[in-house]
């Protein structure tokens, strides 16, 4: 039952930084990331790795409690292998599908089963870069 009040706590500020991560300044640059983004790759392409760009980004912004490594340090790095797809398109495939596997298995006890969604997206992410590159 504690863990169960505990998650629920977890769940309810994540679902507030939710709130306030969707917002203009967000679209925007996730706008001008993909903009930027598809003068050097496809549009489909872009699309997959803006959304890592912003994966990391509102991970970093919804877990902004948790201690740098291993936990940020993750986050940080998977904006830059993101970014980086650009010239290396094996980098945010290997990333993307290693950091959603290494997440799932570091967060399987504490983590809430909606919170896995954007790991298992992560991998999927990942596995989508790879049959486009």
């Amino acid at each position: 039952m504690k863990f169960k009040n505990k998650s629920l706590k977890k769940l309810q500020k994540i679902r507030k930084r939710l709130k306030e991560l969707l917002s203009v300044p967000v679209i925007f640059i996730s706008a001008i990331v993909f903009k930027i983004l598809t003068s050097f790759t496809s549009w489909i392409k872009a699309i997959l790795l803006t959304w890592g760009f912003l994966d990391g980004m509102a991970s970093n912004y919804l877990y902004k409690e948790e201690k740098f490594f291993p936990y940020q340090f993750l986050r940080y790095m998977r904006i830059a292998a993101n970014l980086s797809g650009v010239m290396f398109p094996i980098i945010p495939v290997v990333w993307n599908i290693g950091d959603g596997m290494y997440s799932l298995y570091l967060y399987r006890k504490k983590a809430h089963p909606v919170e896995n969604l954007s790991r298992y997206g992560r991998i999927l992410n990942g596995t989508l870069l790879a049959i486009l590159s």
